[in-house]
């Protein structure tokens, strides 16, 4: 990877670093604003929690998102940055610039959503 490439890589990491963290702040007050208006009633309460709920759920995600960017960043810096962590190795190119975060090449990121799969259709087999 040229010193360009890295650089274009490390700044587009840091913008949707920005961006996420700008998702989290907003879902966390929106969250927090639906907390201080008054509920009329308890079907409104139920809509009100509900909606918390799913702000908090996106804003895990855009959590997770954040570390995973800090993560990618990291391995930017010690030159680890485009290789698999599965197989070692090189991801594509043009999968890392529509997912500069990923770990895993994407045949490996098939194979581990396959084995995700069948590990929860067999644990819901279970119950």
């Amino acid at each position: 990877m040229t010193q360009e490439h890295t650089e274009n890589i490390r700044k587009k990491l840091l913008a949707l670093r920005e961006e996420r963290l700008d998702a989290c702040r907003r879902q966390h007050a929106d969250a927090a604003a639906l907390l201080d208006n008054g509920v009329a009633d308890t079907a409104d309460q139920g809509l009100t929690d509900s909606l918390q709920d799913y702000l908090h759920l996106l804003g895990d995600a855009a959590r997770e998102e954040v570390l995973a960017i800090d993560d990618a960043l990291q391995r930017l810096r010690d030159g680890s940055y485009g290789s698999c962590e599965s197989c070692g190795k090189a991801i594509e190119h043009a999968r890392l610039d529509v997912l500069p975060f990923t770990r895993l090449c994407l045949q490996c990121q098939r194979q581990a959503e396959c084995q995700k799969t069948a590990r929860a259709e067999t644990t819901r087999g279970k119950f």
